[in-house]
């Protein structure tokens, strides 16, 4: 009977785990609708024809068919096989399965084997639905129904997964986060039990769309400022002779005196090896964090350098603080730091996307050799790193760029 396709019980259960794996989201988002009294779309029942043999089949392979239609009789799902009686002239009157049908969700679950894991999204689910009847509707009197439910389904299979310790974290976060809509913490100061930064991390995409769905809004936590770290390379600069410092935007936005020269470096080791030059601070930029650095009003007033990366993602962040910044010069980012270093270049793994409008002709020539990469040593793309320029003569090219940029007066020791 090679031509006849009998669906066995283990190919009617993948088909139902199929099926399960399909919809079993948007069951829960119907209990929930139908749990908190709303109308909402009821589940179909799942029906799975078993394409059983016709007569002439059944005789040209009576063991096969007899094999088949035992499987079915001794199957967990029999109770659930819609049986007809033929009589077949040539081999009597036959009690054959012809269709499985799955009446519920619960069926589904239980004929693709995923019968423990439908019950547990389930019972989380009328729990979510427990939760906005009894308390965050009350909070949340304008939640629109149909976004609680769309969230609800988005996010159904995920709390499935969680630990059961996870699972109540969460719906303690949602309690508090609801009945303090305009409070503004820290994580690490919210009144729950278990809850850290590392936790709300790693949940956020169950919290913030059920968040969302019931309030209109994302929740709201303080941030840490982001931080720059500074490195001053003329003592007589130095607040209180502080000359390694971390400050935020705003801190450094009130730097009490102005150097002759500011360089924004990409490289923190970089930053914290210069050596002493007269009039300058140096700053690490943290990548595309310089653009926090446009709300710094004193950087538009003193001369800056940038040495980033060369590669396309060095030109991007280089683009970026140009962009506010539109007196920044760029060092070491140029073709010949790059011809001089090429044996030492690498790909760059993920090249920026990003349009460059503010680079000078010659930072385009570079770009455009970075990108175009070296065929001779199978390089897609190029990359020469900070640290892979020889310090000495780092060091050499800021100092003539510094004093090429910025004469300094003599500054009276205090």
């Amino acid at each position: 009977m090679s031509d006849v396709c009998m669906i066995t019980p283990d190919e009617a259960a993948a088909k139902a785990l199929k099926r399960f794996e399909r919809d079993c989201r948007a069951w829960a988002a119907a209990l929930f609708a139908s749990s908190c009294g709303s109308a909402g779309e009821r589940p179909q029942a799942y029906s799975i024809p078993l394409h059983p043999p016709t007569e002439k089949q059944a005789m040209a392979d009576r063991n096969a068919a007899r094999a088949w239609a035992r499987t079915w009789h001794s199957s967990p799902l029999a109770g659930d096989v819609q049986w007809t009686s033929r009589n077949w002239g040539s081999i009597g009157q036959q009690t054959i399965p012809v269709r499985l049908t799955l009446e519920s969700p619960s069926d589904i679950a239980r004929a693709a084997g995923a019968g423990a894991l439908w019950e547990r999204m389930s019972e989380r689910t009328l729990r979510l639905a427990e939760r906005y009847s009894e308390r965050w509707s009350k909070a949340c009197p304008s939640t629109d129904p149909d976004a609680l439910v769309a969230a609800v389904r988005a996010v159904a299979g995920r709390c499935c997964e969680l630990e059961e310790r996870d699972w109540e974290m969460l719906l303690l976060a949602l309690d508090w986060l609801v009945d303090n809509q305009d409070a503004t913490y820290f994580v690490r100061q919210l009144p729950i039990r278990g809850i850290d930064t590392k936790w709300m991390e790693g949940h956020q995409g169950l919290v913030k769309p059920l968040h969302r769905a019931l309030t209109g809004r994302d929740p709201q936590f303080a941030r840490q400022a982001g931080q720059f770290r500074v490195h001053v390379l003329d003592e007589r600069l130095a607040p209180g002779d502080l000359t390694d410092l971390a400050l935020s935007v705003e801190q450094l936005g009130r730097w009490p005196r102005l150097p002759d020269c500011v360089l924004i470096c990409d490289n923190m080791v970089n930053v914290l090896a210069l050596p002493p030059l007269p009039g300058v601070i140096a700053i690490h930029g943290g990548g595309f964090a310089v653009g926090e650095l446009a709300s710094v009003p004193w950087l538009s007033h003193v001369p800056l350098l940038y040495w980033g990366d060369l590669d396309s993602n060095g030109f991007a962040i280089l683009n970026q603080l140009r962009s506010h910044h539109g007196h920044v010069t760029s060092l070491m980012m140029d073709a010949p730091t790059l011809d001089r270093y090429r044996d030492l270049c690498v790909e760059e793994p993920t090249p920026s996307k990003a349009t460059c409008s503010h680079l000078t002709p010659s930072e385009q020539e570079a770009l455009a050799l970075v990108l175009a990469g070296d065929e001779s040593c199978n390089l897609r793309t190029l990359r020469l790193e900070q640290e892979r320029i020889e310090w000495a003569w780092a060091c050499e090219q800021i100092k003539r760029r510094v004093e090429y940029t910025a004469p300094r007066n003599e500054r009276p020791e205090e």
